[in-house]
């Protein structure tokens, strides 16, 4: 029975070169989203239908606010509670100038004063650019960096497959 071996560095050549893909992809993704990490998880179900508990939002952070419509769904910092990150739906302009906007969660019956309004420049995160659904499971399963890196990959995966079809 003949043994076939591989060369020596020939795994570790295959892993570098996995590594370094997803490490492309992964900022890729930070230089056209203008993030230091474009991914966030929803944990509520405030936008249901659109986003479900567990997706992972991209968040596009380079449009600038004074871009921002209604019917826009934008990540925004909490104006009563600093630190926590809302996504919600963009529904009405209340100023132009200073530009101030009001959003309510598609699952709300109606904004909340405070969270949904006033948004300001300095509250906004940026555009939820793209979903994928469900795929926050996986960061409970593996922690930081690794997170990230597998929902890069398969971000990356997702978005080269229609490049990769053959008639």
């Amino acid at each position: 029975m003949n043994k076939i071996n591989a060369p020596k560095g020939h795994h570790v050549k295959g892993i570098l070169i996995v590594a370094l893909g997803v490490a492309v992809i992964f900022v890729g993704f930070k230089v056209a989203f203008g993030a230091g990490s474009p991914f966030y998880i929803v944990s509520s179900g405030s936008m249901t239908p659109a986003l479900g508990v567990n997706d992972v939002i991209l968040v596009q952070q380079n449009v600038p606010f004074d871009n921002i419509k209604i019917g826009d769904v934008i990540a925004f910092i909490n104006p009563s509670d600093r630190g926590e990150l809302i996504v919600h739906r963009v529904v009405q302009i209340i100023s132009q100038d200073p530009l101030e906007i009001r959003t309510k969660g598609d699952a709300n019956a109606d904004s909340i004063p405070g969270i949904d309004l006033p948004i300001t420049k300095d509250n906004y995160i940026g555009k939820v650019a793209y979903v994928i659904p469900q795929m926050g499971y996986l960061a409970k399963i593996f922690h930081p960096p690794l997170n990230y890196v597998v929902i890069a990959a398969i971000g990356g995966i997702v978005a080269v497959i229609p490049f990769s079809r053959q008639n």
